[in-house]
């Protein structure tokens, strides 16, 4: 879950920094300079992706906090994807 919230918040700045990577730390850095308010979860989220079993508070502040204002961004920048087709 961790890797993929610092995938997702990389995609929104991805274009403006002119790269990829796959170390989620440099991910992490380059997304909190565009977002600085967010750096820290960010960071804890590379970090909790890195450590799996990362303390509870950590996970919860991920999920609630972080989680939420990156689906309401995405979603501003790339719109909304359309709906799986039923299997």
């Amino acid at each position: 879950m961790a890797r993929r919230l610092i995938r997702t918040g990389f995609t929104l700045v991805m274009p403006s920094w002119g790269g990829w990577t796959s170390d989620l730390t440099l991910a992490a850095d380059v997304f909190g300079h565009y977002h600085p308010d967010r750096h820290g979860l960010m960071r804890t989220a590379a970090h909790t992706a890195r450590n799996p079993g990362s303390d509870r508070d950590h996970l919860c502040a991920l999920v609630e906090d972080l989680a939420p204002w990156l689906a309401r961004e995405y979603a501003a920048t790339h719109g909304l994807k359309a709906p799986r087709p039923a299997p």
